[in-house]
């Protein structure tokens, strides 16, 4: 029993001492001291990241996510319809390479994420990781990190259990004292889903989880079928 940070080999977390290092994680500290600095923060790393870079040799991608992000700065936050176009770009650029479906889960703040998928060859999970990673950085990844930001972790907790915990509790849906150790003994101690103190696999519960980078899946969510 247990849900996973959102890490990028996707592994969950076996070892007590991990989970107390990622729950203790800059614990207490902020990502920014407002969404503008956060939004001047994601503008500057895309500007400097090597890997956009080399993926975008004529700089299209480039211009494109920063007047996305100068955009925001100047509204308040990223706009649905940029949020929305920047993963139907993501999802296109992978059927580009070839993939039989992608299938997006919008969770009930708006986040999206990629439905998790049946498993192929080791050959063909290697060549899915690294197209993943590539269609992500070129046209989600920094546009992604804001919009979950402003939906799901508004006082920028830079701890993601500080940021989901607020989100629970601001939108209801722990019950009152439900505390940090409560919310570690469901995540990663639970036996089973009946001795959960709170159903982290309900689509409520999921979505403030999965908007603050902790990876669960919600009931019913479907599942790929990339290969065929």
């Amino acid at each position: 029993m247990g849900a996973c940070r959102e890490e990028d080999d996707d592994s969950t977390v076996d070892d007590g001492q991990d989970v107390d290092a990622m729950m203790g994680d800059r614990k207490g500290e902020r990502l920014a001291s407002s969404l503008e600095g956060y939004i001047d923060l994601m503008i500057d790393r895309v500007r400097a990241d090597k890997k956009l870079a080399e993926l975008d040799p004529s700089g299209e991608a480039t211009l494109r996510m920063v007047g996305t992000l100068e955009r925001a700065r100047k509204n308040g936050g990223v706009s649905l319809s940029d949020y929305e176009n920047a993963w139907s770009d993501y999802r296109q650029c992978m059927l580009d390479r070839g993939y039989k479906e992608i299938v997006l889960l919008r969770q009930s703040n708006g986040v999206y994420t990629e439905a998790s998928h049946k498993a192929g060859t080791a050959a063909q999970e290697s060549s899915y990781n690294q197209d993943m990673l590539a269609c992500s950085v070129l046209h989600v990844g920094y546009i992604d990190a804001v919009y979950m930001v402003q939906v799901s972790n508004p006082d920028l907790y830079a701890n993601i259990y500080e940021g989901a915990l607020d989100c629970l509790r601001r939108n209801g849906l722990v019950p009152k004292g439900y505390s940090m150790e409560d919310f570690r003994y469901d995540l990663y101690e639970a036996p089973s889903r009946e001795d959960l103190k709170v159903d982290i696999y309900s689509y409520p519960v999921a979505s403030c989880l999965v908007g603050n980078n902790i990876k669960v899946i919600y009931d019913g969510a479907p599942v790929e079928d990339l290969y065929g």
